[in-house]
């Protein structure tokens, strides 16, 4: 079950290599903070996150608590092609999970 958001990935061909860019809409609680109430907000955070490109996996990363709310990511992946399909899945704490996918432009 994903959280009712929405992620959003870009993926473009830059100099013979691929521009990943990855904003996903996740709270990313830490565990520590109060809501209004002064009650402790639970942990809820994303723990993982891979990348693939056409069905192969070539990037993993692993999250804490100390990621911001809402992450954005950027990374460079050596070579590609235009119409690569870039996907990315993640799972947090509690075992919701997100999946986005794009072609490279």
């Amino acid at each position: 079950m994903g959280l009712a958001v929405k992620d959003r990935l870009r993926a473009k061909l830059k100099g013979g290599d691929t521009t990943v860019r990855i904003l996903l809409a996740h709270p990313m609680d830490t565990g520590r903070a109060n809501n209004e109430q002064g009650e402790l907000i639970p942990a809820h955070f994303i723990q993982d996150i891979r990348c693939w490109r056409n069905k192969e996996e070539i990037l993993t990363i692993k999250c804490g608590t100390a990621t911001s709310r809402n992450p954005y990511f950027s990374f460079v992946l050596a070579g590609g092609a235009s119409g690569d399909t870039i996907m990315i899945r993640w799972v947090d704490n509690l075992g919701a999970k997100g999946k986005v996918e794009t072609k490279v432009q």
